[in-house]
Formats: C-alpha cells, sequence, structure tokens
C-alpha cells in the first residue's frame, strides 16, 4: 500500500509529503504575521537568532553524521530527499525573513513573505494537477494560482490589517 504522505505525480517525480506542505503553509505564515503585530527591531533581532540557531544546527548535522541522521529520520515528512546534503529550505525561509525586513519596511516583508508562504503552495498544488502547457517548467495555471492568492494576500493587508494600499503590492504579487 501506498504512503498516505506521497502521492504519484502525473509526469513521474512524487509530490512533497503533505506534512511538508502544511508545514510550509503554517511555518512560513507566521514570521510575517508576527511582523504584523510585532515593531521591526523584534523581528530583525528575532529572525537573526533564529538564523544564527539554524545554521549553527545546520553546521552541526553536516560535520557530525550520527546527529544528520537522527534529525533527517525525525524530521523525514517534512524534508525534500536531498535536504539530507544540504541546508533546508526553512533556514533559507528564516533567512528570506531576516533580508525582507532588514531592506524593506514592514509592509513590504510581510507582503512579500505572505506571498511566498501561501502563493507557492497553491500554485504547487494547482500547477502539478493541470495538463497542459508549461513554461520554463511551470505551468501557467499554476502561476495564475499564485497571483490570485497573492492579490487576496493584498486585500486582506489592504482591507484586514489596515495597511494602506500601495501600488507596489500589485507588482509584488505579479
Amino acid at each position: 500500500m501506498a504512503s498516505p504522505f506521497r502521492s504519484p505525480h502525473r509526469d513521474g517525480p512524487s509530490q512533497p509529503p503533505i506534512p511538508r506542505r502544511i508545514f510550509h503553509f503554517v511555518a512560513g505564515s507566521i514570521v510575517p504575521i508576527a511582523g504584523i503585530f510585532l515593531p521591526e527591531s523584534v523581528m530583525v533581532a528575532g529572525l537573526a537568532v533564529l538564523f544564527a540557531g539554524g545554521l549553527g544546527i545546520e553546521i552541526a548535522r553536516f560535520k557530525i553524521e550520527w546527529l544528520n541522521q537522527r534529525l533527517v529520520r525525525w524530521f523525514a515528512p517534512l524534508l525534500k530527499a536531498d535536504e539530507n546534503r544540504r541546508i533546508t529550505g526553512a533556514t533559507y525561509m528564516v533567512l528570506a525573513g531576516l533580508i525582507a525586513f532588514l531592506l524593506f519596511d514592514t509592509a513590504v516583508a510581510v507582503a512579500a513573505l505572505l506571498f511566498l508562504s501561501l502563493g507557492d503552495p497553491a500554485a504547487a498544488l494547482v500547477g502539478r494537477r493541470m495538463r497542459g502547457p508549461r513554461l520554463f517548467g511551470k505551468s501557467p495555471v499554476g502561476t495564475a494560482a499564485f497571483f490570485l492568492v497573492s492579490l487576496a494576500v493584498v486585500a486582506v493587508l489592504v482591507g484586514g490589517a489596515g495597511f494602506p494600499y500601495h501600488w507596489g503590492f500589485l507588482a509584488g504579487a505579479a
């Protein structure tokens, strides 16, 4: 019987496990949502600490084989197949959050990170299931799903979170 966490993709490779998709959605959204409520300085400090800790764990697991094996086994449902030999996507996401809050104002950082954490899984879910042409390996329907989810993020940020509207939100969504 096939694993409930993996389903075969029509074109060959298996799709990411369901726990990974849920983790991407939830964990990826925590940072930008926190950014709505916390001061920018707190976000930068917290993300710097998280990144330093995450990078420290990554380096340790690459130097200590038994630690890498144990962590890969524990977090297997959340990892891509090759993340046992390279830095995980979670570490890159924390770094992206840190850079976003360092370089841009809170509204831009929050919007960009929510586009990534919500739009990317939506694009993958829709794009992988749709037959049809691919452009640079991507489904135009998946791209449309990303854009629509990103527009919904803009609507919530402007309408619900009180962020002032700026045309740059639409450019960012696109």
